[in-house]
């Protein structure tokens, strides 16, 4: 089975692909929801959250404030690593487990949609990566108008992804609005399964 990265920033448009794929009949492990679920049924990863930072980071009824871990990571660059390393090492299990699954169906090809590749130590599960690109004024008013952040809360996050940049071997999907998606994704899953 060949496994292909979807990567790309927040508001690049990784979701859009992602939804087409599926459609096209594909398997997609998305990392972000995934990971949410993750978290939400761990207790020792909300123990863990908790002692990293503090009892305000989960509710007294076992709820995860992502607002309030969000204001402590971004911006942060050792918190957030911190984060990641509570977070990570159990998407990679679930991720590898999904994986098993997909192969045991007989699935030629699948994806995994990611915004943080190489920061969370899954590159070497990756066969292909594709980068999802747009503009970041394109980018910045996406998020803004899904999540209703501020302009400069969108660029921290944007600031805080900036270190992962496609791989030179990365193949590019444009998602800019104007240029079609779906001739794309056909002409590169045609390139992958031949």
């Amino acid at each position: 089975m060949k496994t292909i990265a979807l990567t790309g920033g927040i508001g690049s448009g990784k979701s859009v692909v992602s939804a087409i794929l599926r459609i096209m009949g594909y398997r997609v492990y998305d990392c972000d929801s995934r990971a949410r679920a993750l978290m939400d049924g761990s207790q020792e990863i909300k123990d863990s959250l908790v002692r990293e930072f503090g009892r305000m980071a989960v509710s007294t009824d076992g709820v995860i404030d992502r607002g309030y871990v969000a204001k402590c990571v971004f911006g942060d660059d050792e918190a957030l690593m911190r984060l990641n390393e509570i977070v990570h090492p159990a998407v990679r299990a679930d991720l590898l487990q999904w994986m098993g699954a997909c192969s045991a169906a007989g699935c030629g090809c699948a994806f995994v949609e990611t915004a943080i590749l190489r920061n969370s130590n899954l590159r070497d599960l990756i066969d292909y990566e594709w980068n999802v690109n747009a503009p970041e004024e394109v980018r910045i008013s996406r998020v803004m108008a899904r999540n209703s952040l501020t302009r400069e809360a969108v660029e921290a996050r944007i600031k805080a992804q900036a270190s992962e940049e496609a791989c030179n071997g990365a193949s590019v999907i444009v998602n800019d609005g104007i240029e079609a998606v779906l001739p794309q994704l056909v002409r590169l899953v045609d390139g992958v399964e031949k």
